[in-house]
C-alpha cells in the first residue's frame, strides 16, 4: 500500500469538525458535546462542578523576574558598595561569568591584574561559544531549549502530581511555583543553580519531591505539604550533578519512584539515578547524538529515548538492552505511552503524522510474522485551513495521552490551535484506533505554551493548558460511563489491556518507511 492510499485511510485534521465562527472559546466537553462562550463570559462552573476543587493557577507579569542569565546585576546593586562586595554579590546572584563581566568593565581601583584576568577568560568563553555554535551536535534544535526559558513564552512547563491535587509551574525566570487545592500558599521554588529550567518530574508514591531538570543538572525539591514557607531554602534541595551531563533536557521517573533517568542533548548519555543513595548508572550508546527525550513506561519495563537525529532507542529496564531504531529524516520531537504500555505514539519533525509502535507482553514489535519491525501511520496532521480562516497541523510541538487513553492533545509550532483527538486500543492485533474529537482555541491573541493532563482527575480527562498570556485553563471532557466495558471511539476496553498476559501475533497493512536496525 503506498503512502497516499494510507494516509486516505487514517484520521486526518481535515475529517474534524470546524469551529463556529466569531470569539467564542471552547470551555469543557460534557454529555457527550462541546460548550462554547465568548471570552468575556466565560464561566466553566455553570456548566460543571468537576473542576471546583482544583488550584486556581494564577501568573502575573509582575510575579515574574528576569532570567539570572539575562540579568544585569549591575542595575540593582547600591553604588556606594565597594567593588569587591560587587564581585561577592554579583558571583553569588548570577554566578562567576557575571562576576568576570563587572570586574572587566569596572572603572573603580581594581587589580590590573585581576582585570586583564577577567577581559581574557570572557574572551576564552566567547569563542568556545563560537565553535560550539557550528557543531551540529550542539546547534540548531539541539540547544533550543537552552533559549526557551528566556524567550517570549512567560509559561516553560507544568505537570501534575500523579496522585495529589496540585501542579507545578516553572516560568522563564527559572522559578517554579507549586499550586496546591489544600492550600492558598504558593511555594516559590528557586535558587542560584537553578538556571535554563527545562522540564519538571514529580516523585510517584511521594507527596512532596519534585525534580526540576536545568542547566546545572537535576535539583530534587522537598516540598513540605504543610509548611506555610513561601519561599522554601536551598536547603530542602537536592543536586544530583555530573561533570559530563548538565543542560538537562529530559527527565522521567520509574513508576515506583526509586530510579529517575535524566538526558541532556549535549551528549549521548543517560543517566539512571537512584535517588536515595544519589549514585548515577551511565548508558551509553554510539550514534544519534544528543538525547531530547526520555519517557518511561507506566508498567515500568521500557524505556524510550529520542536523540535529536536520525536515531531512538527503546530500552528494556530488566538487563537494561536497547533496540536502536533509525528514521530516513529528522528527529523526534514529540512521544508518549499509553497508559497501559501497549503502545508509543510520536511525531518527528520532517513529516506531518502520528506513529504508533505497538508492544507484546515481552517487549517486541511486530508489524508481520517475519518479524519485521516498524511502526504504524494513525493520524495524518498535515496542515489545513479551516473556514474560520485558522490555520492547524504541521509540525508538531507538543503531545500528551491521559491517564485512561481515551484523549491525545496535540499542538503544532505554527499553530494557536490544540487538536484533541479519541484513542482506543485493541488487542489480537494490538491496534491503536485514533478519530476526530475537538478544535480548542484560546482567547484573541493566545497560543498554548505548555500541556498536560491531570493525572488523577475522577471525573474523566482534564486537559490543562498554560496559554502565551500566562493564563491556564482548565479543559474538562467529562466521562459519563467510567464504568462502561467499551472507551469512547470504538470497541475494546483498553483497561482490561493492563490484564493481558497474551497478545495475539500481530499484523498491519501499511509498512513504515524505517524499520528496526540490526
Amino acid at each position: 500500500m503506498n503512502t497516499t492510499e494510507t494516509l486516505n485511510r487514517i484520521c486526518s485534521l481535515k475529517h474534524f469538525s470546524p469551529l463556529p465562527s466569531g470569539d467564542s472559546v471552547p470551555l469543557c466537553e460534557t454529555e457527550g458535546r462541546l460548550i462554547y462562550c465568548l471570552p468575556e463570559f466565560v464561566n466553566l462552573h455553570l456548566y460543571t462542578k468537576a473542576v471546583d476543587n482544583l488550584p486556581e493557577v494564577l501568573i502575573t507579569r509582575d510575579m515574574l523576574h528576569h532570567a539570572a542569565t539575562n540579568s544585569n546585576i549591575n542595575v540593582f546593586l547600591p553604588v556606594t558598595e565597594n567593588i569587591w562586595k560587587r564581585l561577592q554579590n554579583a558571583w553569588y546572584e548570577n554566578g562567576f561569568r557575571e562576576a568576570l563581566q563587572i570586574a572587566a568593565q569596572s572603572e573603580e581601583d581594581v587589580n590590573s591584574l585581576l582585570k586583564f584576568f577577567s577581559i581574557q577568560t570572557i574572551s576564552l568563553l566567547n569563542k568556545f561559544n563560537r565553535i560550539c555554535s557550528r557543531i551540529p551536535l550542539l546547534s540548531s534544535k539541539d540547544t533550543e531549549f537552552q533559549q526557551q526559558p528566556g524567550g517570549k513564552e512567560c509559561i516553560v512547563c507544568i505537570e501534575w502530581h500523579p496522585h495529589c491535587k496540585k501542579i507545578a509551574l516553572a516560568t522563564r525566570d527559572d522559578s517554579v511555583r507549586v499550586f496546591s487545592s489544600h492550600t492558598k500558599l504558593v511555594p516559590l521554588l528557586k535558587c542560584k543553580v537553578q538556571r535554563n529550567v527545562s522540564c519538571l518530574a514529580w516523585r510517584p508514591l511521594s507527596t512532596s519531591d519534585l525534580a526540576v531538570g536545568c542547566a546545572s543538572g537535576i535539583l530534587i525539591w522537598t516540598v513540605d505539604p504543610n509548611s506555610v514557607v513561601m519561599r522554601p531554602s536551598s536547603s530542602t534541595a537536592v543536586l544530583l550533578q555530573r561533570s559530563d551531563h548538565t543542560d538537562i533536557s529530559s527527565i522521567a521517573w520509574s513508576a515506583d519512584g526509586n530510579l529517575l533517568v535524566s538526558a541532556s542533548r549535549l551528549n549521548q548519555i543517560m543517566y539512571v539515578w537512584e535517588v536515595s543513595t544519589e549514585r548515577a548508572t551511565c548508558l551509553k550508546r554510539i550514534g544519534g547524538g544528543g538525547i531530547s527525550l526520555v519517557t518511561w513506561a507506566p508498567d515500568n519495563r521500557k524505556v524510550f529515548a529520542a536523540t535529536s537525529r536520525l536515531v531512538f532507542r527503546v530500552w528494556t529496564t530488566d538487563l537494561w538492552t536497547p533496540e536502536r531504531w533509525s528514521l530516513p529524516q529528522g528527529h523526534i520531537v514529540a512521544a508518549c505511552w499509553s497508559p497501559c504500555s501497549l503502545a508509543l505514539l510520536f511525531a518527528t519533525s520532517l513529516e506531518p503524522v502520528i506513529y504508533a509502535l505497538t508492544f507484546g507482553p515481552i517487549g517486541s514489535v511486530y508489524t508481520a510474522v517475519e518479524d519485521r519491525r516498524g511502526a504504524c501511520r494513525v493520524a495524518d496532521l498535515t496542515d489545513v485551513t479551516l473556514p474560520s480562516g485558522h490555520r492547524v497541523g504541521g509540525e508538531v510541538n507538543q503531545m500528551v495521552w491521559d491517564g485512561r487513553g481515551r484523549h491525545l492533545a496535540v499542538t503544532f509550532h505554527d499553530s494557536e490551535l490544540i487538536a484533541v483527538f479519541l484513542t482506543n486500543i485493541t488487542t489480537s492485533p494490538n491496534t491503536v484506533h485514533v478519530t476526530p474529537c475537538c478544535f480548542i482555541k484560546g482567547e484573541p491573541g493566545e497560543k498554548p505554551n505548555a500541556i498536560t493532563f491531570q493525572k488523577n482527575f475522577e471525573e474523566g480527562a482534564n486537559l490543562t493548558i498554560a496559554w502565551s498570556s500566562h493564563r491556564v485553563q482548565y479543559f474538562p471532557f467529562i466521562y459519563q460511563e467510567l464504568g462502561s466495558s467499551n472507551t469512547i471511539g470504538s470497541p475494546g476496553p483498553l483497561e482490561s489491556s493492563l490484564q493481558q498476559s497474551h497478545i495475539a501475533g500481530k499484523s498491519y497493512s501499511d509498512l513504515p518507511s524505517f524499520i528496526r536496525s540490526p
